[in-house]
């Protein structure tokens, strides 16, 4: 049941949990879905829906808008090792799904650890990703990598620079589905190139 279809005339049927499911959709529709790898993770392996009801994070479904996660912006990601490829190694934040590329010569510093927590760089947020480099060709995309971790899957980089665009910070990142690995479902966000990974629940 939801508000649409509540009558005004029966106010017994407005119940708490009709309010609180009101709530979650509310927010969902003024700031995007919320995401949680550690949700995820304890939710059953069919389960493909928002708080709020609503289907997403599809394969083969339309792009969904993904929330911030403030308290990874503010207080730094809780990392895990996700693998290795393309003469990198992966980890990825084991709540909002940030991952974070890094070459092997900068491997050993994470060397032995299977969690860690990284503060974000917040002059690359503020004035853009100035040191990136080409990590991969894939899925007809180019991927590249700051100095910071970052990546990003994009068509073309100028000067070798990549920025935030406004419209993220905004209203979040527009995600679709790219491909799967190492037990992750690969996103990216079609406005800043952005990439995310969620744990596979398919």
């Amino acid at each position: 049941m939801s508000l649409d279809t509540l009558s005004i005339t029966n106010p017994d049927t407005l119940t708490p949990a009709v309010w609180q499911q009101f709530y979650r959709k509310t927010v969902c529709v003024l700031f995007g879905h919320q995401v949680n790898n550690r949700s995820f993770e304890a939710s059953p392996t069919h389960l493909n829906c928002c708080s709020c009801g609503v289907e997403f994070l599809r394969e083969d479904g339309p792009e969904t808008r993904i929330s911030h996660t403030v308290s990874c912006f503010l207080f730094g990601h809780s990392y895990t090792t996700m693998g290795s490829r393309h003469d990198h190694v992966e980890f990825v934040c084991r709540q909002c799904g940030h991952p974070l590329l890094f070459g092997f010569e900068l491997e050993d510093f994470y060397t032995g650890k299977e969690t860690f927590q990284k503060k974000v760089r917040y002059l690359c947020n503020l004035f853009g990703h100035r040191r990136v480099h080409k990590v991969a060709e894939r899925g007809g995309l180019t991927e590249y990598a700051c100095h910071c971790g970052h990546s990003f899957l994009k068509r073309k980089v100028r000067n070798a620079i990549i920025r935030h665009p406004l419209i993220c910070l905004f209203v979040g990142h527009y995600v679709s589905y790219v491909t799967r690995r190492n037990g992750y479902a690969e996103f990216v966000c079609r406005s800043c190139g952005h990439t995310f990974c969620f744990v596979d629940r398919m």
